[in-house]
């Protein structure tokens, strides 16, 4: 599953403040190791695709974080232990001003004296206060989001070191407007535009510059990437009491001295390497269908669970995805049993919410004491089939031609009973905007296909007449995620064979980015998200608040196109229209303090996006991080244990003597 850092926020897209007590509850780890491990070694990890950047302020590729989160340090630490904002760059902080009808409050925090760059430099608050001011100025796409709640930023007086001028309360702005990547303004001063701005070619100066745990000393992204760990006495951040006093981290890290990343264009060419001990470790999980030969071969699999999802996209700007009615129907012909437990051996989970199971205390089961994931309000779209793999095409259809729409309401849809929305949350839609039928096949597209013999019309005209051309499903090589390939195939199939007119495109992931997140340019493929918000509100605003969508209405300076190429998260364009979004119960979560509260409406907004659908989703990972046995440290029964963790696993791991 390809992924990229959810959200605007690469490494904080989560969180509640020190204040808060933790609303969800996560897994403790049962790793013990010594009191102080030995230093030294090098762990080499396979990276699946190359980053198309390391600029901090311009790519979300998973990829790239995966270098990135160890140059670049942001103010506060989520414990993925506990779901807890812990003190980092920042000692403490706090908001005032709170309430009222249209409250300003303010942000008040302290910088931790000691700290330097990794070029030797001292961290000072005025590189703080030039971060805000630089990314302020700069409006930098992926973090519009949290910047768009800040007014201005100065030094503060008496006992506080910097002061935020909010426009509106955040209740998670600890690990928001605290998470933004820090700056040293003797580096970015010189940078008149971020998005020119190319430092993975600075290596050979010492750059780029960071707080982070590891220089950056080599930077081939086609093959090979080498992080050199910095002595942990330079690195101040390792020492904090709080790890010393933590039940599952070790102070004093990092042990080893370097991480290389050696890239790769094929599973099966990183998995033989791990095999063969080539690679030291995979990143984020193994293949499921190596997992059985990794048990049989006694090898390290740290356990985890999930922190995002992979899904499936529709451009709601595009008929006839502006209706639920058939963005539903095309869950309807997703084979879930086929990608769960035939292609997958059940490594994976059958997907509904946008929001993984870990993260309970915002998944709508928890408002009745559901099951997680078993209630059948949650797979109220699951695969219509006949038993033998096969999809139920006339169920689908007489959906669709008989007007049906899940709004939330109790009934029987496409063949099976739904009780009903767990919150007691209705869909945007009350009934489909389309009027749908089906007819002789005129597509070329699916004259070309056996066995099919009626073509959908939307409101009397084909697709194809009424966009120019078929819908498009874009997927990845196949050599990247054979499996996926595979199931492409089957779902493109089972949409033809409904009639509707569709062709498949294949696109590099790099390549891929651009497309779906500047120019919107796509009718459906699929992505995963990973290190999402455990209490999601950073998430629900990032990736479907109408404020974080292109509505290409705006032209830049120099385009033909009514499109701004800035890469906003909510690509699909949900809340722009009055017809599918949840702004409302995002804006309304994202102004709570109190956590109970702000939970609940959480629940609310994500069971909305689930009945909308613009997203599909489709699995939640097991995640299997194989990790050579001369290793130890590792911390596990975490979210993101091998990817979005990782920061987290190279300040505890160490090479056993």
């Amino acid at each position: 599953m390809q992924t990229v850092g959810a959200g605007a926020v690469a490494a904080g897209v989560a969180g509640c403040s020190q204040s808060d007590t933790t609303d969800t509850e996560g897994p403790a780890d049962t790793t013990e190791g010594p009191d102080t491990p030995p230093q030294g070694g090098t762990l080499t990890m396979s990276l699946p695709s190359s980053p198309p950047s390391v600029n901090v302020l311009n790519t979300s590729s998973s990829y790239a974080t995966a270098i990135m989160d160890f140059i670049w340090e942001y103010g506060t630490f989520l414990d993925w232990t506990t779901f807890e904002v812990k003190p980092w760059v920042y000692t403490d902080w706090t908001m005032e001003n709170t309430e009222g009808e249209d409250p300003n409050p303010d942000v008040y925090f302290n910088v931790r004296d000691g700290l330097t760059w990794t070029d030797g430099e001292d961290l000072t608050i005025s590189d703080v206060i030039f971060t805000y001011e630089y990314l302020l100025e700069q409006e930098p796409g992926k973090y519009t989001s949290t910047l768009n709640a800040i007014d201005s930023v100065e030094e503060a007086s008496g006992d506080w070191d910097v002061h935020l001028s909010m426009n509106q309360v955040v209740g998670t702005y600890a690990l928001n407007q605290l998470q933004l990547p820090l700056l040293p303004e003797h580096v970015w001063s010189d940078v008149d535009d971020y998005t020119e701005y190319q430092p993975g070619q600075q290596v050979d100066s010492g750059g780029p510059v960071g707080l982070g745990m590891a220089e950056l000393t080599q930077y081939e992204p086609d093959t090979s990437i080498e992080l050199t760990f910095r002595d942990p006495d330079e690195y101040q951040l390792g020492q904090l009491d709080w790890l010393a006093e933590h039940d599952t981290f070790v102070q004093g890290g990092p042990f080893l001295d370097e991480l290389r990343y050696l890239v790769y264009s094929s599973e099966s060419a990183y998995v033989q390497d791990f095999f063969n001990d080539e690679i030291d470790a995979i990143y984020n999980t193994l293949p499921t269908g190596e997992i059985q030969k990794a048990r049989e071969e006694d090898r390290q699999l740290v356990r985890g669970g999930d922190t995002g999802y992979g899904f499936f996209m529709f451009n709601l700007r595009r008929t006839p995805f502006d209706d639920a009615a058939f963005r539903q129907a095309l869950e309807f012909l997703w084979d879930d049993i086929q990608w769960v437990r035939t292609l997958n051996q059940n490594y994976v989970l059958e997907g509904d919410f946008i929001m993984p199971p870990a993260y309970e205390a915002v998944r709508p089961e928890t408002e009745t004491g559901a099951e997680i994931l078993e209630d059948p309000a949650t797979n109220a779209f699951e695969f219509r089939g006949d038993g033998e793999g096969e999809p139920d095409l006339e169920t689908v259809r007489s959906f669709l031609t008989e007007g049906q729409l899940v709004t939330g309401e109790s009934g029987t849809f496409a063949g099976k009973d739904y009780p009903g929305s767990l919150t007691g949350v209705t869909a945007s839609q009350s009934a489909p905007r389309h009027d749908y039928s089906f007819g002789e096949v005129t597509s070329s597209v699916l004259q070309d296909v056996d066995g099919v013999d009626q073509e959908i019309r939307v409101n009397g005209q084909t697709i194809t007449e009424i966009r120019g051309e078929p819908l498009t499903y874009i997927s990845y090589p196949p050599e990247l995620v054979p499996e996926l390939t595979e199931m492409d195939q089957v779902y493109v199939k089972n949409m033809q064979e409904l009639g509707i007119p569709i062709k498949r495109e294949t696109v590099g992931f790099n390549a891929l980015l651009p497309r779906l997140y500047a120019q919107e340019d796509f009718d459906v493929t699929h992505l995963g998200w990973g290190n999402t918000s455990p209490l999601g509100v950073s998430s629900l605003y990032n990736l479907f608040h109408s404020d974080n969508a292109d509505d290409h209405s705006v032209v830049e300076e120099g385009s033909e196109q009514e499109n701004d190429q800035r890469q906003l998260n909510n690509n699909t364009g949900y809340g722009l229209f009055d017809h599918a979004g949840a702004d409302d119960l995002i804006d309304q979560a994202r102004r709570t303090i109190d956590p109970e509260e702000r939970n609940a409406l959480v629940r609310q907004a994500v069971e909305r996006i689930y009945l909308d659908s613009p997203y599909m989703v489709y699995q939640y990972s097991k995640v299997f991080w194989p990790l050579h046995q001369r290793f130890s440290g590792a911390v596990e029964n975490i979210p993101g244990v091998g990817g979005p963790a990782l920061t987290t696993q190279m300040l505890n791991i160490y090479e056993n003597e």
